[in-house]
């Protein structure tokens, strides 16, 4: 009997033993969780610094950022400001890693090189964040198929929005509620009915919108009686509409009619189609020649434009930096081109060497109902609009020399001006900022 208690005694000892290992025993570590309230991205459009923050003490960031050219860039700083020059939209992930292994990746996006700060949501998708950051307009429609040959693509590439269309307004809500204001012509153009007018619709106020991924594409699902001021067919009220080619300040919308794509290119309200005009009116000769007359500019941003589309994204070469042009009061010009005397010219690789000799002229003209700078003596705004593949002694080789730059703006102390180049049906486009 002695024997069995101290069996029994034995077997709880080991069993309250056994019971103690199982309780030290750590729990077995738990996937991390990245939320939105451990980190921040906040950017600063006009400098493009970003600050990146990640304040979870027991995981370790991993970022990685995507910049507008597709690049790629990693880092682990749980808090770090780096300055981004590529004008545009970027996009990234944050992965956390900790005992438990890694997290999914948590998305965010930010803009680089616009005149405003904008507010980045980094809940909402790249595509939600453009959607949601203005009212947008209509600006061109038209067709397109994988079937068609490419110059009946072309042809139908650029048709001008129909009147009843072109001063309506719309706004993309946070909340999924979407705005149609339709100014005041309140007709409805639907592209799959005889005459294109729709009648008996009324916009009430209360649609909506959703954003949709699907099979590697984005859509905008239209719900409650919503569509985007144009209808792509009898079926457009209440459709879903593919979003493509977008930018920080245009996109484009295409609608699926059974064997075509009806399509709509859209643009921020206050996007100016007409050369030698501002968002506050006309440029006229008096405000252009009091905006240059005895300042010094440098170029701030450059590009080109065409029917619907325009590309200011590429940094402003480091040659370029540094080049001034000052337009004197008495009407002549003094270009430096800085330490290297290398230009910009848009049909020669990485610049060319260039002499600047003497001292060149401008003046104020009007001409086709648009104020110009008319360049004389080897003046040029800083950068050429060459064509490429020509000789050096082709006229289209310095292309923008001594020629007539139409001055398109004059905003937030930028001149903005453009010369259109007809060997690629596009305006090369410069922006003047006052050199410091």
């Amino acid at each position: 009997m002695k024997h069995l208690c101290k069996l029994m005694t034995f077997a709880a000892l080991g069993a309250l033993l056994l019971l103690s290992c199982e309780e030290q025993k750590d729990p077995t570590p738990q996937k991390p969780v990245v939320t939105v309230s451990m980190y921040s991205v906040t950017a600063n459009a006009e400098t493009g610094e970003v600050v990146f923050k990640f304040t979870s003490d027991d995981l370790s960031p991993y970022w990685t950022v995507v910049d507008p050219s597709g690049n790629k860039t990693t880092f682990t700083d749980r808090e770090v400001t780096k300055t981004y020059t590529a004008k545009g939209f970027y996009t990234g992930t944050l992965i956390a890693y900790g005992t438990g292994g890694q997290s999914d990746p948590a998305e965010f996006n930010f803009t680089i090189g616009s005149s405003e700060q904008e507010i980045i949501d980094p809940t909402l998708s790249a595509a939600e964040n453009v959607l949601i950051s203005k009212t947008w307009k209509l600006y061109r429609y038209g067709y397109y198929s994988e079937e068609w040959d490419e110059e009946t693509n072309a042809k139908l590439a650029s048709l001008a929005i129909p009147a009843c269309a072109a001063d309506d307004r719309m706004t993309f809500e946070k909340d999924g509620a979407f705005k149609l204001d339709q100014g005041a012509d309140k007709t409805v153009y639907n592209d799959g009915v005889v005459g294109g007018i729709q009648e008996g619709v009324t916009v009430t106020g209360n649609e909506k919108w959703a954003y949709v991924k699907d099979g590697g594409a984005e859509w905008i699902q239209f719900s409650d009686g919503g569509f985007p001021a144009m209808i792509g067919d009898t079926d457009g009220i209440n459709g879903r509409y593919q979003i493509r080619e977008l930018t920080a300040d245009s996109f484009r919308l295409y609608f699926d009619q059974h064997g075509q794509w009806f399509f709509l290119v859209i643009v921020p309200e206050s996007f100016n189609e007409n050369p030698g005009t501002t968002e506050n009116g006309e440029v006229t000769e008096a405000s252009a020649k009091a905006a240059l007359s005895g300042k010094t500019f440098k170029v701030e941003r450059f590009g080109w434009w065409g029917d619907g589309w325009e590309y200011f994204d590429d940094p402003v070469p480091e040659y370029t930096a540094d080049d001034t042009i000052t337009f004197e009061s008495d009407g002549s010009l003094t270009i430096d081109l800085g330490e290297t005397q290398h230009i910009y010219n848009d049909g020669v690789g990485d610049g060319e060497d260039y002499t600047v000799e003497g001292k060149g002229k401008w003046a104020i003209v009007k001409e086709g109902g648009a104020v110009k700078i008319s360049f004389s003596d080897g003046g040029f705004p800083l950068m050429l609009a060459g064509k490429s593949k020509v000789s050096p002694d082709d006229p289209n080789y310095h292309f923008g020399l001594n020629a007539k730059w139409t001055v398109a703006s004059l905003a937030d102390s930028l001149v903005r001006v453009e010369i259109y180049q007809d060997f690629n049906e596009q305006w090369f486009t410069v922006f003047l900022a006052p050199a410091k």
